[in-house]
């Protein structure tokens, strides 16, 4: 007899970079969490948002913002200012309606942010979670993985 599994979601901010010549990506895992609702998911999704954004561009003299000289350099005009951008999308009730709307039909989420050479991904999926335990990555069973993930921009 299987264990009953109840329908979940799985949160991730992931950094993504061309190797080779562009055709395959690499990437790294940054943060990830799983959640019950949809909401939940985007609510957590919205804060890690805001959390990276303060790691690419601390406030200035905020603690974040103390480290060796030339250690933080100035955004040029012509260039994109990610974490102006991860702000905008974390405090935009219009993005956060689109996220729930896109995994209200049971697709995925996706929002890539580009910085110098690579990229953040935002993105939230359905999964479903063992009933019997509590809710942990090691018992998610996910529509799409991080090595191919199955998700598509939701804009």
């Amino acid at each position: 007899m299987t264990a009953p599994t109840l329908p979940g979601y799985m949160a991730e901010v992931y950094a993504e970079w061309p190797i080779g010549r562009g055709y395959v990506n690499a990437g790294t895992r940054l943060s990830v969490r799983q959640h019950n609702s949809p909401r939940l998911a985007v609510r957590w999704l919205r804060d890690a948002a805001r959390h990276l954004a303060d790691h690419i561009d601390p406030a200035p003299g905020s603690l974040r913002a103390i480290g060796p000289p030339r250690a933080f350099r100035p955004v040029p005009p012509s260039g994109p200012n990610t974490a102006v951008h991860l702000r905008s999308w974390a405090d935009s009730e219009r993005a956060a309606t689109l996220a729930l709307e896109a995994l209200e039909t049971r697709a995925p989420f996706r929002a890539a942010f580009p910085e110098d050479g690579f990229t953040f991904v935002l993105s939230i999926w359905l999964c479903t979670v063992s009933a019997e335990g509590p809710p942990a990555e090691a018992t998610a069973q996910c529509v799409g993985t991080l090595a191919a993930p199955l998700y598509a921009d939701a804009h």
